[in-house]
């Protein structure tokens, strides 16, 4: 695990970075009817756990896996006794699930070749959701250095061979109004009767 990374995202969360946080990622809600209501789901970066802590009131079992200790400290405390394995991993070097998945969500953590890894653990009929950051020249929200935004179209090749349900790439308004470029994704893997 690099400890650089783990120190500088622990800096962040004790610093009260994405304190007022709690909400659901916006996409997330969204397309909440695109969700299996059972199983288990995998939320990547999660976090203080925003997304899993939702999933989890819908009624999944969820591992959520991020590298700040004190991010999922955060989240093990606001989800109480709901069904949440909390792990703590640096997901650049990788991530071996153990299990397979009726869900994977990634919102915002760009690492593209780890996603089309882990659809290897996604159950047949399982669901992808992604959200990232748009590469652009537009005035915007997020990361500055084009290595956390994913390119037009590289999402589309994530999600090569499964039933793409939902794409949109463009601008769109964060829910406390900022412009935010960004490329989502819900696409559901075929089922072995496909």
């Amino acid at each position: 695990m690099s400890t650089a990374d783990r120190d500088r995202w622990n800096a962040r969360y004790a610093e009260g970075a994405y304190e007022s946080r709690r909400h659901p990622s916006q996409f997330l809600e969204q397309i909440a009817h695109r969700l299996p209501e059972t199983g288990r789901a995998l939320d990547l970066a999660c976090g203080a756990g925003r997304n899993a802590i939702y999933l989890a009131h819908r009624g999944l079992a969820v591992d959520a896996v991020d590298i700040s200790t004190l991010a999922l400290e955060r989240g093990r405390v606001d989800a109480a006794r709901l069904p949440i394995r909390w792990i703590e991993c640096d997901l650049d070097d990788g991530f071996e699930t153990g299990v397979d998945y009726d869900l994977i969500v990634n919102i915002r953590y760009v690492n593209p070749p780890l996603v089309s890894r882990l659809l290897e653990s996604l159950r047949p009929g399982g669901v992808l959701v992604v959200e990232q950051h748009l590469a652009t020249t537009a005035d915007v929200i997020g990361p500055k250095n084009p290595a956390y935004r994913v390119e037009p179209g590289e999402l589309a090749r994530v999600a090569s061979g499964m039933v793409v349900e939902r794409i949109d790439e463009g601008l769109f308004d964060d829910p406390d109004g900022r412009r935010a470029a960004l490329a989502r994704l819900v696409a559901r893997k075929p089922s072995r009767a496909s």
